[in-house]
């Protein structure tokens, strides 16, 4: 374990994406017909088109008329969602031909960053590890409304995918307590839970973006007071630097629990995001170059130290911040640490 470069040493505190209208089927022959003939095909015409009058869309306007059977092909629709040209993780509305969320359920979407991106960070003491830098997103992904709880983490162990987490020791939740957030899991141990799902553990940037939303925040919900409706964390000053207080008096709290601190997407709430839990990145964790950035992933070794964001029931208010940064070796399993997964476009920059 790598110490925080805070005041405060980390490794302690850790611990504990329509069709236009039909042309009309044929037209006046070469041979022209009588004006009797003609006019009595007027008509007739007339009462077809009034027949198929297109009915009001929810707006007031009307469509633009189809064939005959009012209505477009298999195929034509197709060629028009495929025009959307839509990421594995959206989908296609036929009626605005706009790729649109389609994340599994549990999952929330989140939406590419703007083209000037959102600046990362913040100075903390003047320290330059932290330096704010401006990073582009230019995926969209999905994110799990939770962290992973010890019923889904069984799962995956039932299934064969994933190792057992530490169940010895103090405030450890597997596998009684199913609906918190599953604990003392390494790096690799979340890891593979999130492959087996054809997840991946989130970039720190993608965390970062996915709490925020670049809009400078102190928490996921904003930067209201924090208090223990809306997050899992330890008031006040912590008595020691690897203190067991917490809201619920020493451990974390079922996932979900804390509405008013959920981080609110057009699509979805993202719950605990500050607090119960902290969360592994992929990211190996070190300093920042400061300099512009696109689509980061800073993942050169599995071994080492690696990310990990968000706070945890163990931490003061200033250790949930949701630009604080911590680092963990890859093998630290702790009470206070879990993960959440996210799944990328499959065309999305994966770590080399």
């Amino acid at each position: 374990m790598v110490a925080r470069h805070s005041p405060v040493c980390f490794l302690a505190c850790l611990g504990w994406a329509m069709s236009g209208c039909g042309q009309a089927e044929g037209g006046p022959s070469p041979n022209a017909a009588s004006p009797s003939s003609e006019l009595a095909a007027r008509s007739t015409s007339s009462e077809a088109a009034r027949a198929v009058k297109p009915a009001p869309r929810k707006d007031g306007t009307r469509g633009a008329l189809h064939k005959a059977e009012g209505s477009p092909s298999a195929a034509t629709k197709g060629r028009a969602c495929a025009s959307a040209n839509c990421s594995s993780i959206e989908r296609c509305d036929e009626t605005t031909d706009q790729c649109v969320p389609n994340c599994p359920h549990g999952e929330v979407y989140v939406p590419a960053t703007p083209a000037k991106g959102f600046v990362m960070g913040r100075f903390l003491r003047g320290n330059a590890i932290d330096t704010p830098h401006k990073v582009v997103l230019t995926k969209p992904f999905c994110m799990d409304a939770t962290e992973v709880t010890v019923k889904a983490y069984a799962s995956c162990v039932d299934a064969g995918d994933c190792t057992k987490p530490r169940t010895w020791g103090m405030w450890r939740n597997y596998p009684t307590l199913e609906d918190h957030p599953v604990n003392k899991v390494d790096w690799k141990q979340a890891t593979a839970y999130c492959a087996s799902r054809k997840q991946s553990l989130p970039s720190e940037a993608q965390w970062e973006w996915a709490a925020t939303g670049g809009d400078g925040r102190k928490w996921a919900w904003g930067s209201e007071a924090i208090d223990c409706e809306r997050a899992d964390y330890t008031p006040g000053i912590l008595r020691t630097p690897s203190s067991d207080d917490g809201c619920q008096g020493g451990g974390t709290s079922p996932v979900g629990t804390h509405p008013k601190g959920d981080r609110v997407w057009p699509d979805g709430k993202i719950h605990d995001l500050t607090g119960n839990v902290w969360e592994w990145c992929i990211d190996n964790y070190g300093k920042w170059h400061g300099g512009p950035d696109t689509d980061p992933v800073y993942m050169k070794y599995e071994e080492g130290v690696h990310v990990v964001r968000g706070g945890g029931w163990n931490r003061s208010s200033r250790g949930v911040l949701a630009h604080y940064r911590g680092g963990a070796v890859v093998g630290y399993r702790v009470p206070g640490l879990g993960f959440r997964c996210v799944r990328n476009p499959d065309d999305a920059k994966r770590p080399n």
